[in-house]
């Protein structure tokens, strides 16, 4: 009798891994277009309070940003205090991206997006405009408790020059946005 109880939980258990196992994987698609409208949020908050306080919006408790080099958005945090203290941002500073890869892990958790970014700084002292910096970002995403989803790294190399990006860009097996 033993030995049949201990058989009827082995076949349980088993039947009961296979039935997880060949659980369908969540939507791709779908698990896609939530990273997108989160990198679309992402920029639009960029755009209505400044660089600095955009990117401390969506950048997760622990994350690496490339360009302050901060290793947390505490960190990140601080770095903002300190420069509202040095008086306010630049006025005509723009940053704006879009994403030409998205992709999304099977258990929907992590993510990536890379794409294409266009940064104008702010006028020079002399009122001219100096020319606006296009470069290509990477931004690594984990869905967080609340369903969220935040960066856990962004970052972009300076590609010089610029016609090796033109070139980049011009590619036909390149996505398109």
């Amino acid at each position: 009798m033993d030995c049949l109880a201990g058989m009827k939980k082995s076949i349980a258990l088993l039947l009961s891994l296979f039935l997880v196992a060949s659980a369908p994987a969540k939507d791709k698609a779908a698990l896609r277009a939530e990273l997108a409208k989160a990198e679309a949020d992402f920029c639009a908050k960029v755009a209505e309070v400044g660089i600095g306080e955009g990117f401390h919006a969506f950048m997760a408790e622990q994350a690496f940003d490339a360009g302050r080099l901060t290793l947390s958005r505490a960190e990140y945090g601080e770095g903002i205090k300190a420069a509202r203290a040095r008086g306010p941002a630049p006025k005509g500073v723009k940053l704006v991206w879009a994403p030409m890869m998205i992709d999304v892990s099977d258990d929907g958790t992590l993510g990536y997006t890379w794409g294409k970014y266009e940064f104008t700084p702010p006028p020079a002292a002399d009122g001219t405009q100096p020319p606006s910096n296009t470069g290509i970002y990477m931004t690594i995403w984990k869905r967080q408790a609340d369903g969220s989803w935040k960066f856990v790294y962004d970052g972009g190399p300076r590609i010089d020059p610029p016609e090796r990006l033109q070139k980049f860009l011009a590619r036909p097996d390149l996505p398109k946005p």
